[in-house]
């Protein structure tokens, strides 16, 4: 008996044990899944976006060219050679010499030996022979002519080594910090080369000149002279422009040591994608490199304006100034990179209700601030757009008196 009355007591208790055991797993599970919980969410969040499509070159990078926003990276930071998209920071440098007059473009560019000499795609300068600055741009843009690149910059530069001293040191100031320029054209030298990163923000940069868009646009010309009393076909390598809607340029290169590379942009709607691609097998992988990495950033992405440089947001009043009120403006522009089926942007514009003179133009008076889900996301100063003196105490009373006579 004493042992039946054991045995269902043991019973009674293993059963009872079990219940707990299982009630404590239960507990534990939920308290996981509790903990899981941001974690899931953030998975669901991240795979809002199908994966990038497989690239094969060396190295990538896709970037919104508004915000400047950073989308997709391959082998971004490793040094390459770029073949002939240095030109890219050749016709940055030239079309901003021109937007900023120290050049024009009907200027006749002289040709010198060396241009003469220069190996490579070209078409075929003279020594000697001028060809506007129109004309040569044309076929560095278009023909990719390494004797035309280096005719412009030694003409803008004064002499080649000064051409390539500006390119490096426009590239520093880019914050280009792993590229080293040797030449103009591209032709390989082994302490010539960059990034991917590196060339996605010149690129940023150069679709900011409307000018130099305006020529890596074009898909053929036949302006150019041949020397024989005609004029050369010049065709695009960037066989995008035909292909792709939007396309607008930038520049494409090959040499044996480089592989295929190419730094292309296209827009649509408000919203600028740059795909640089580096080292492709071959042309045509380049090309379906950089326009599967294009389309896969405008169908997820979108480029949205917070604020646009020199909007007047508000007169702001002044006491005891020279006027009466100072104009608060946007003192730059201001892009953000969204995905596609993301809310809005809540835009705050905090200015003080007065100022006191005196006040300096381009002075931060305030701030428009940009919001997301509550959260700040954006921070753009906003400045005085001129400058108010203080006012003497004759000024203002001759001012007071005027007003009562008025």
């Amino acid at each position: 008996m004493n042992a039946g009355g054991f045995a269902d007591t043991t019973l009674k208790f293993a059963k009872g044990w079990g219940v707990i055991m299982r009630s404590l797993k239960l507990l534990v599970a939920l308290m996981m899944g509790v903990m899981a919980a941001p974690f899931l969410f953030s998975s669901l969040s991240e795979a809002e976006t199908t994966p990038v499509p497989p690239v094969s070159a060396k190295a990538v990078e896709l970037v919104d060219g508004l915000s400047g926003k950073v989308l997709y990276q391959k082998n971004a930071y490793e040094r390459l050679p770029m073949a002939s998209v240095t030109k890219l920071m050749t016709l940055y440098l030239a079309t901003r010499a021109v937007e900023q007059k120290k050049i024009h473009l009907n200027e006749l560019v002289p040709v010198s030996e060396e241009a003469y000499h220069v190996n490579g795609s070209q078409i075929w300068l003279e020594p000697g022979e001028r060809l506007s600055v129109d004309h040569l741009l044309k076929a560095v843009a278009i023909g990719s002519a390494n004797d035309a690149a280096y005719a412009l910059g030694e003409y803008i530069a004064g002499s080649p080594e000064a051409f390539v001293a500006d390119m490096n040191q426009t590239a520093r100031r880019l914050g280009m910090v792993s590229t080293h320029f040797t030449n103009p054209h591209g032709l390989h030298e082994p302490d010539h080369y960059t990034t991917a990163h590196d060339l996605a923000l010149l690129a940023e940069q150069a679709v900011r000149q409307p000018l130099l868009l305006h020529y890596t646009s074009m898909w053929e010309d036949r302006s150019v002279r041949n020397g024989k009393g005609g004029t050369l076909w010049l065709i695009n390598h960037n066989r995008l422009l035909r292909q792709y809607p939007g396309m607008d340029g930038l520049k494409t290169g090959y040499t044996s040591q480089a592989g295929f590379c190419m730094v292309a942009t296209a827009k649509r709607d408000h919203t600028r994608m740059i795909a640089v691609v580096l080292g492709a097998p071959s042309s045509k992988a380049r090309f379906q490199d950089a326009a599967s990495l294009l389309t896969w950033g405008f169908q997820h992405y979108q480029s949205v304006s917070v604020a646009t440089k020199g909007q007047v947001l508000k007169e702001i009043a002044v006491r005891r100034g020279t006027a009466k009120t100072v104009p608060g403006i946007v003192a730059q522009d201001k892009y953000l990179t969204l995905l596609r089926n993301e809310g809005g942007i809540e835009r705050t514009v905090k200015l003080p209700q007065s100022l006191e003179a005196p006040v300096s133009k381009g002075q931060v008076i305030g701030h428009l601030v940009a919001r997301q889900k509550g959260r700040e996301v954006a921070r753009v100063p906003i400045v005085a757009g001129k400058s108010v003196m203080r006012a003497t105490w004759l000024g203002s009373a001759w001012r007071y008196l005027w007003k009562i006579a008025g």
